[in-house]
Parts: C-alpha cells; structure tokens; sequence
C-alpha cells in the first residue's frame, strides 16, 4: 500500500508540474517582461537586464529567506494562474458544445446551417450528374464521380449531419449521437454509463487518452486567452497570443474528430454486449435497430413519460 500511495503521489506532482507549474511559471514570466519593459520598451532586452540588475543589488536580495519567500511566492503565483488557465479551458469546452440559441451563438449556428444545406444541395446535384452520366456496361462518367467525391467530402468538412451548432466541435460531437440512434435507435446517453463498464481495458485507455487531449487542448485555449489579456501592457504578447489560439483550435478539431470517432466505435464493437447483458440479444447476435429500440426502453426507465425520439434528419454522410 505505501508502494503504491508513493507511486500515485509521484504521478499526480508530475501531472500538476507539466500542466500547471511550467506554463504558469513562463506565463509568470511574461508578465513580469511585460510590466518591466511595456508598449514603449517591448524589444528592449537592456531595460530588463537593468532591472534585473536592479534587484540584485536591493539591501537583503542575497538573503535566504527572502529568496525563499519570493521563490515560494513565484511558485504560487505560476500554479495559480495554471488554475486560472484551467478554469478558462473548462468555459471554452463548454462554449465549444453550446446550442447556440440565442445572441451569437444563433447567428453561427445559423450561418453553419445555412453553409451544410448549400453544400448538401451540391452533393444532391452531384449524385444526380453521376445517374445521369450512367451509359452501361462502362458506369458512371469518371469526372462525375469525383465531382461527387469532392461534394461529399467539403459537406462532411462543414459535418456529417446537418450542422446545428456555433462551432464545428459542438457539431462533431452532435454528430456522434444522431449516428448511433440512426444506426441502431439507441440512446447514446442512456447507454453510455453501462457501455463504459462493458468496455475492455485497451478501449477505456484510448478514450481516457483522447478525452484527455480534448480538456488539454480547451486548457491550451485558455493559457491563449491570458496572453491576450498580457497584450494590453506588452504587444509581443499578442503574437504569442494568436500563436497559441491557432494551435489550439487546431489540435482541438483533431482532438475532437478523435474523440468522436472513437465513441462512436465503442457503440459498434460493444453495444452489442450491453445488450446481451442486459437480455435484449442472444449471444453472437448483432445489434440493429428493433434491439437498440428494446435497449433504449430498457435503459431510460421513463419510456412512459418520453417518447421515442424521432430519426434525425435525412442527409448522413
């Protein structure tokens, strides 16, 4: 047991040194760069040198326990805006899978709306081209088909399903639900707490992985926003800044794009276990749309009170 506390603890301070103290510790540092050197000055390495400089020689910087009290405050400062940065992180996941139904975010979502039915209209008359072109016993016109390639694939860019939300992330992860009850009529927020349990240990460890990517990219995110607010007193702050939101938004679509694809590849190796689990399947049975129905009623406990949600719209890609 000590052996295994010991370890524990050992992993828990390297986890709060990575995502915490070093980012807060550089980000401690800009700030003080910032404050020292400011709009006027943001270039000029001789003024912090000066000023460094200046701290050395102040009366009782070479004491001990000053040193320690500023290390001591440098290190709390740097871990406290590692929280600040995490909580920001957290508002952006949120903000990332909102509706959008009002102010802003309804204007995206509108707007994303809008963008899918124009691109679903080019992969309808591109599907059309292709019958048309048909001249048996040769197929569809070879030009046809890679017009209808290249429609699918810039609607599937905007989502697999028609958008509904502000943001691509929230869409994607939409997306996965509207799947799932497409293929197989289950509730994919019913069946997700017993999914988890039926779930092998290499499939637990890849989605604990790719949702941890996901929070470390919304965290990323937010260190982002902080050097925006630095950028108000030193402008370098402000490439830094864009820097960090442009990676951050990249990682977070691949993160996201990750993540989806693995819920919806756990539902499709392991739904099939809930339901033999649960009684609605016999062994070695697959699992399709009147069982998934069973397993939904059988999960929500309130099929009484709600009824069954209807298929989501046509056009899943």
């Amino acid at each position: 047991m000590n052996a295994f506390l010991g370890e524990l603890g050992r992993k828990l301070a390297e986890r709060w040194v990575t995502l915490l103290l070093l980012p807060g510790a550089l980000y401690v540092a800009v700030v003080t760069v910032a404050s020292v050197l400011g709009h006027g000055r943001a270039l000029d390495p001789r003024g912090l040198s000066s000023w460094i400089d200046g701290l050395a020689a102040a009366p009782g910087a070479g004491q001990v326990g000053i040193v320690v009290l500023v290390a001591a405050g440098a290190l709390a400062t740097a871990a406290g805006a590692g929280l600040a940065a995490a909580a920001l992180g957290e508002g952006v996941a949120l903000l990332w899978a909102a509706e959008g139904r009002r102010g802003p975010g309804r204007w995206l979502a509108e707007w994303r709306r809008e963008r899918w039915r124009r691109a679903y209209e080019k992969v309808v008359a591109a599907r059309r081209a292709v019958v048309l072109s048909a001249v048996p016993p040769h197929g569809a016109d070879l030009e046809a088909r890679a017009a209808l390639r290249a429609a699918l694939d810039g609607c599937r860019r905007i989502c697999p399903v028609p958008a509904d939300r502000p943001t691509w992330i929230g869409d994607r992860l939409r997306a996965v639900d509207l799947r799932v009850h497409h293929a197989y009529r289950v509730d994919l927020e019913a069946l997700w707490p017993r999914l988890w349990l039926a779930l092998q240990e290499p499939a637990r460890a890849e989605l604990t992985e790719a949702y941890a990517a996901y929070r470390a990219s919304a965290r990323l995110t937010g260190w982002g926003l902080m050097y925006l607010l630095v950028a108000l007193w030193w402008w370098p702050a402000a490439v830094v800044a864009v820097v960090t939101l442009a990676t951050a938004w990249v990682r977070a679509r691949g993160t996201a794009e990750a993540l989806a694809d693995l819920l919806e590849g756990a539902v499709d190796l392991y739904g099939r276990d809930v339901a033999t689990a649960l009684g609605v399947l016999i062994a070695d049975a697959g699992l399709d749309r009147a069982s998934g129905d069973a397993v939904s009623a059988l999960l929500r406990k309130d099929g009484a009170l709600h009824p069954e949600p209807a298929d989501p719209p046509a056009g899943l890609l």
